[in-house]
């Protein structure tokens, strides 16, 4: 199968049955780390599919997905039951949570249920969060069963910076994209540096993504970040 063949074969209903019959996914986990001290302190949970031997990005599996909502429950709900089941011990699970899931009827009691087994996670709320459900209602939920939660990809392109999320969030995830700015553009420093003082001062942790090499490992330091996401840490600790 070439890989101009893979995405087209996404876009069925049949496909992403087969799938979630031969469970043809598997979850990858990425080190968090300190950036103090280098340690892991946690992973997030990444969904990965294999199909007949090649890999289907995610992205098109789930984009497709959400045009059925049956068939987009029932991936997500098996994702997350996977991820969970095979987390590594002894360390925070970071889980990418798409509140789409909500649109299937008496899909909330069975996210919560599922939820609700596990301690020590937190939510990632994907870009589309804030377009897709009532949001204020959704982080009443999470303060009340005292779920933490992180916004995902801050400033990835074509997302909207929500004012609400900013305030409400426990951990501030800043997009790989902004490493390449940094370095493009000096003055950006105080765009992020603002960010990181107004998320300490309100008791968040900032997380940065994309680190691949010393030099990206020297920026986050220089700028004050707090947890570290990315290549340079997955060479060493990647698991599956």
């Amino acid at each position: 199968m070439s890989n101009q063949e893979i995405p087209n074969i996404c876009k069925s209903d049949s496909f992403i049955k087969d799938i979630l019959s031969k469970k043809s996914f598997y979850a990858e986990y990425q080190p968090i780390v300190d950036i103090k001290t280098l340690e892991i302190i946690g992973y997030e949970a990444l969904s990965r599919f294999k199909y007949n031997g090649s890999n289907i990005p995610p992205k098109d599996v789930f984009e497709y997905c959400h045009k059925n909502v049956d068939l987009f429950f029932a991936l997500e709900m098996d994702m997350k039951k996977h991820q969970f089941k095979n987390r590594p011990e002894n360390a925070k699970l970071f889980i990418n949570f798409d509140p789409h899931v909500f649109y299937k009827r008496d899909g909330a009691n069975d996210v919560f249920e599922c939820f609700s087994k596990h301690t020590n996670f937190v939510i990632e709320l994907v870009e589309n969060s804030h377009q897709s459900v009532n949001i204020e209602l959704l982080i009443d939920i999470f303060r009340k069963f005292d779920y933490k939660f992180a916004i995902d990809d801050f400033f990835q392109d074509n997302t909207l910076l929500s004012i609400f999320l900013l305030n409400n969030c426990d951990y501030l995830k800043l997009d790989m994209g902004i490493l390449k700015e940094l370095k493009a553009n000096r003055s950006f420093y105080l765009i992020v540096d603002g960010l990181v003082n107004f998320a300490h001062s309100n008791d968040k942790l900032v997380i940065l993504e994309g680190i691949e090499n010393e030099i990206d490992l020297q920026i986050a330091k220089d700028r004050n970040i707090d947890l570290l996401q990315g290549f340079y840490f997955e060479k060493q600790f990647i698991r599956k």
